[in-house]
């Protein structure tokens, strides 16, 4: 993260490990770059760190000590064994990951009011869901991005194209696993004790996964605010999938004009494996640089509780 001076809705529930969501369809500025720069550079350390004997490596091992007659039995065994063992792993590995990050999470948002990570899930996870995203636009699932108001061309202000999805139906197992990761992400900050300004809301509901592709072509999204309106939204969080990226000429690149930190633009390239996760009030206005070529995100917005209930009864 560099910086630089200067819908309509229904109801429905998930569960998730930390908590039941509803779901609704930068002198001082170098500092501020210096300190997450640090930090990324320690979560990809605690990323290196983290290695595991193979599952086919290990079965190797046990099956070459018995006698041909009983090796089938014997692998057989040692998978079921071994993939118990693994899952727990991979389970520990996982609840690591999301604490490392609630803290990092909670430590940005309060400092900078946004919070960029890079190799956030690992390649495989990335893939996979690059993937599954693909096959969406595939089967043509996207449709031209909505404007809260059409008082101006719609292409004028953003030439995106959407998807929204639970992950579920269709199933999309991959981003469904991204989805968890980040409710639980937010949702163990926001229940964190010390988590300075995210006590002051109360999160117990999001959006529904919005997959947005920019075709390319000089697509953008003009300056904006994503919650102008006090609609509930308090986090936006939006994760990239863009493989072998170049700004200079591919050009997308997400700039927020913090008001959080006073003379701070931060441009965010959408890179492979990227979040960022930012207030999505009128403390930082954002626009996404014209593409020149395919952009993919996937982005979710948490709701504070009583501003939500609030935005709803005016609506009565």
């Amino acid at each position: 993260m560099t910086k630089k001076k200067r819908r309509k809705t229904s109801a429905t529930k998930l569960e998730t490990g930390a908590a039941s969501l509803e779901i609704f369809e930068l002198d001082e500025i170098d500092q501020a770059c210096k300190e997450i720069e640090d930090d990324v550079i320690k979560w990809a350390m605690f990323k290196g760190e983290k290695g595991t004997e193979s599952l086919e490596q290990r079965n190797e091992n046990t099956s070459a000590s018995v006698s041909k007659s009983r090796k089938e039995n014997v692998e057989r065994n040692s998978r079921e064994q071994l993939g118990g063992e693994g899952s727990q792993s991979k389970k520990e590995e996982s609840q690591d990951m999301v604490m490392k990050t609630v803290g990092v999470v909670i430590e940005h948002l309060n400092k900078f009011g946004a919070c960029v990570i890079d190799n956030f899930l690992g390649e495989a996870k990335g893939l996979a869901i690059l993937e599954e995203v693909l096959n969406l636009n595939k089967l043509q699932m996207f449709q031209a991005g909505q404007l809260a108001s059409a008082q101006s061309s719609k292409k004028s202000i953003r030439s995106d194209k959407i998807a929204w999805t639970d992950g579920i139906s269709p199933s999309l197992p991959s981003l469904k696993y991204l989805i968890n990761t980040l409710d639980s992400i937010v949702i163990g900050a926001n229940q964190s004790p010390n988590n300075g300004v995210l006590s002051k809301y109360s999160i117990s509901s999001r959006t529904k996964a919005m997959v947005a592709c920019y075709p390319g072509e000089g697509t953008h999204y003009v300056k904006h605010v994503d919650n102008p309106n006090k609609d509930g939204r308090c986090i936006t969080a939006t994760y990239y999938l863009n493989k072998n990226w170049d700004s200079e000429k591919d050009g997308g690149t997400l700039k927020i004009y913090s008001a959080c930190v006073e003379g701070v633009v931060a441009k965010v390239d959408p890179i492979f494996d990227r979040i960022i996760f930012f207030w999505s009030d009128r403390r930082n206005p954002h626009e996404v640089l014209p593409a020149f070529k395919e952009r993919y995100a996937i982005t979710i917005w948490y709701m504070d509780e009583k501003e939500k209930s609030e935005f709803e009864e005016k609506k009565k």
